[in-house]
């Protein structure tokens, strides 16, 4: 007798759109690759120097300069792209430094729980009352202004979000009867920590992690806006567009590129950290 096995071995409907990627991860993965790309390109291969006068002063888009020049006669294109290189690394290595920083503690606190939970809990919280623009103000205007001071600074900011983010699933997880047998068995703290907590709080990490660049970068941004960022002759959106405003009138190109890099740059770590929130929970 034969059977036909095709709606059996068939995949359901279900399952084909369990394995589609989030449009919002792909599309915010597009954007910022092609920005990277972008800037990785220009540093190797373009034609013109990032402090170095190509062409007219405030000259309008042209073949030459396809969004035209700066108030020295910079090429304007290459300025925002190389400016994107050094937002993304400042968001980079400041969502990389507050995760290193902030998950430890939250898990110590969740896993450990009593006084020293309530300790670090306590600290992590007056960390969070101060807004993170204000604290950023504080401990960029107290070491000299650079890229290096933003990464400590803004990472050290993200610190207790990270903290408080894991803490809440250690102490879930603690209470889990396999964790009880590890702990009967003689397994030590560290390693329950590492094989049993740590992978539970992985997902809400990563999204974190998306969530928190995205933020960093508008802080650096507007930091280097304030003249307390990144210095020149580095590029950045914010420093652009405080040296550009003065020249809206002649160039209004000089203010609209970097702050539309900047709005693309955000929408698109927001897009990545929605993606990865359907991605690694498709249920919610």
């Amino acid at each position: 007798m034969d059977v036909d096995l095709a709606p059996v071995l068939a995949p359901s409907a279900g399952a084909r759109r369990r394995r589609r990627w989030p449009a919002s991860l792909v599309a915010g993965t597009l954007i910022i690759a092609t920005m990277v790309a972008l800037a990785l390109w220009v540093t190797l291969f373009g034609r013109y120097g990032v402090n170095q006068p190509s062409g007219d002063v405030l000259a309008g888009p042209s073949a030459a300069h396809w969004v035209g020049t700066d108030n020295i006669g910079r090429d304007l294109l290459t300025r925002a792209l190389l400016a994107g290189q050094t937002s993304l690394l400042v968001a980079t290595g400041a969502t990389l430094l507050a995760a290193l920083l902030g998950v430890p503690i939250g898990l110590i606190a969740g896993y450990r729980g009593g006084l020293v939970d309530s300790a670090l809990m306590a600290f992590v919280d007056t960390a969070l009352s101060v807004p993170p623009v204000l604290l950023a103000l504080t401990l960029v205007a107290i070491f000299t202004p650079g890229v290096w001071t933003l990464m400590l600074g803004v990472g050290l900011i993200f610190t207790p979000y990270f903290a408080r983010l894991v803490r809440g699933p250690a102490l879930s997880v603690r209470e889990q009867d396999f964790v009880a047998a590890a702990r009967i068995a003689g397994v030590g703290g560290g390693t329950i920590v590492r094989r049993h907590v740590l992978p539970n709080v992985a997902a809400p990490v990563l999204v974190q992690l998306a969530n928190t660049a995205a933020t960093c970068i508008l802080i650096e941004a507007s930091l280097s806006y304030l003249g307390l960022g990144v210095q020149p002759p580095q590029p950045s959106w914010g420093r652009m567009v405080l040296e550009g405003q003065r020249y809206m009138l002649e160039s209004p190109l000089l203010v609209i590129v970097p702050c539309a890099a900047l709005v693309l740059a955000s929408i698109a770590l927001g897009l990545f950290a929605d993606g990865l929130q359907k991605q690694l929970n498709p249920r919610r």
